[in-house]
């Protein structure tokens, strides 16, 4: 009896810590850093990216555990193999970094294609703040490509003022002239 108590205990201190890492520290990004070449690079969140981690190896945790019971059908699997796909999802799904430069914008990927936009060749940015806590820029290009600066980045301050000194007279009216506040 006390066991399970303590068992449950950290897993809930586990789920905690999970959802602090990923959610609750927004404002708390980092400045862009300057590369030696002059481009400016947007990096991820150190302790958001530890949370996805942790996220990734609770799921193939959840996984195993349900491999390691007796299987009597094939129902049985279908549970590991969800746990999987979800897993999979968590490794696809971790945010790029993002690194202007002097010919354009670049989201670069551990576990997917990398995607490049040229600024000329931006099409539309969306700005959208859902919240105080949260906020998102979303640059498309001309061929479909988009670029997403998401709250776990950092210095979105920043890279408007980038958007700004590249694109110029072409940005929209409504596009935010003022210095933005951090999130």
């Amino acid at each position: 009896m006390t066991w399970k108590i303590v068992v449950g205990l950290a897993r809930l201190a586990i789920d905690l810590l999970l959802v602090w890492m990923l959610f609750g520290r927004p404002g708390k990004r980092g400045l862009a850093k300057v590369l030696n070449d002059g481009r400016i690079e947007f990096a991820p969140d150190r302790i958001g990216l530890y949370g996805y981690l942790l996220a990734f190896v609770y799921v193939i945790g959840m996984a195993g555990r349900a491999l390691a019971q007796r299987h009597s059908g094939f129902g049985d699997y279908i549970s590991p193999a969800v746990s999987g796909m979800i897993a999979l999802y968590i490794l696809i799904s971790i945010p790029g970094t993002v690194v202007a430069a002097e010919d354009g914008l670049e989201a670069v990927f551990w576990f997917r294609k990398n995607k490049r936009i040229r600024w000329h060749d931006i099409e539309e940015i969306e700005t959208e703040r859902e919240s105080k806590l949260f906020s998102i820029v979303a640059i498309t290009g001309v061929d479909g490509t988009r670029i997403v600066h998401s709250w776990l980045l950092a210095d979105l301050p920043r890279l408007m003022l980038e958007i700004q000194r590249h694109c110029g007279e072409d940005l929209p009216a409504e596009f935010p002239r003022q210095s933005l506040e951090a999130p």
